[in-house]
């Protein structure tokens, strides 16, 4: 008769957990960003940017990005020209698809204002400390999100807002 040897209870979910691939705590961390944002800060090569009353929000799901904004006073600027009437109706925004890693975060570019920018990534680097969310990249990038003569480091903070 031959003897089968078996492994302890213990071992044997162990072993199918090896199997089954890294669990969540032996994977890379992703970068928190899901939730509803709003701007709280820019600053243009570590100076603060005024945000002046105008207000923006970002809403990342799982997979998905919005960001939209307003400038402040809209609703006090004459009508007088069609350039009036066409800033006192402009809101700016823009959506798609995202990746997020431990520190990157790249925006895939569905809908937005220039059109130039369709189908093509945003690249930055991702940190949330607490609910805020430290989003900074070089600006200009080229459509590979590979900074073009670099004349500016945007970093945006974000506060969580739900």
């Amino acid at each position: 008769m031959v003897s089968v040897h078996r492994l302890p209870a213990v071992a044997l979910p162990a072993c199918c957990l090896l199997l089954a691939g890294p669990t969540s705590s032996m994977r890379e961390a992703v970068c928190a960003v899901r939730g509803v944002w709003e701007l709280e800060s820019i600053t243009n090569n570590g100076k603060d940017q005024p945000l002046n009353g105008a207000t923006e929000m970002k809403i990342v799901t799982q997979r998905y990005w919005m960001w939209i904004g307003q400038d402040a006073r809209r609703d006090t600027l004459p009508l007088k020209t069609l350039v009036d009437t066409l800033r006192r109706n402009s809101i700016g925004g823009g959506a798609g698809t995202y990746t997020a890693t431990a520190n990157a975060y790249v925006e895939n570019i569905d809908f937005f204002a220039d059109p130039t920018w369709l189908g093509k990534p945003w690249h930055a680097t991702c940190r949330v400390e607490g609910n805020r969310w430290y989003h900074s990249y070089p600006f200009p990038q080229d459509s590979t999100g590979v900074p073009r003569d670099s004349i500016a480091h945007i970093v945006e903070v974000w506060r969580k807002v739900e």
